[in-house]
């Protein structure tokens, strides 16, 4: 794959170039689905090598189809961080709000919940592991507790749902 990113740089695509050079993970699937592009548009087999034939066939035409492909792909690119820029207005926007609940939600569940489910946890593995015997009082405290970090995070989750509708919507 390295000769089709030096072919790829050379015609003026770094965008695409740098998308093949992923291997791996989300990359490597998208350097898939360049490949798959790439090849689709210029109706070869989505192979490096079928793709370099191409080129070495008709530099000219590779080099339109691969250009107007990195410019489709530049044009994705910043639309992504256009939507990344707006949800960073809008946690700036919560953050700045003079309504108490919006300007401290995320801070305190990020906070509070995990403790609370480190509480449950550490309590389970004391009670599990240790030779030190568990006062029986703590089992009705764990009965009230278990029930309420689960409320909780139905109500987290159902905010956390409406917000993003919210944000979706573009209402504040």
């Amino acid at each position: 794959m390295g000769a089709l990113v030096s072919i790829l740089l050379s015609v003026g695509a770094p965008i695409l170039a740098g998308i093949l050079k992923a291997k791996g993970g989300k990359g490597g699937a998208i350097a898939g689905e360049v490949l798959k592009t790439v090849a689709g548009k210029l109706g070869t087999d989505a192979t490096p090598e079928a793709i370099e034939e191409a080129y070495r066939s008709d530099p000219e035409i590779f080099t339109q189809t691969v250009r107007t492909i990195e410019t489709d792909y530049a044009e994705i690119a910043r639309a992504g961080a256009e939507a990344h820029i707006a949800y960073i207005e809008l946690m700036k926007g919560d953050r700045d709000s003079a309504d108490l609940l919006t300007r401290i939600w995320r801070p305190m569940n990020g906070f509070l919940f995990p403790v609370g489910c480190l509480i449950i946890v550490a309590t389970v593995c004391v009670m599990l592991l240790s030779k030190i015997p568990v006062d029986a009082s703590v089992l009705p405290l764990i009965g009230i507790v278990v029930p309420v970090m689960s409320a909780w995070a139905g109500v987290v989750g159902y905010y956390v749902g409406q917000r993003t509708k919210e944000k979706t919507t573009g209402s504040t």
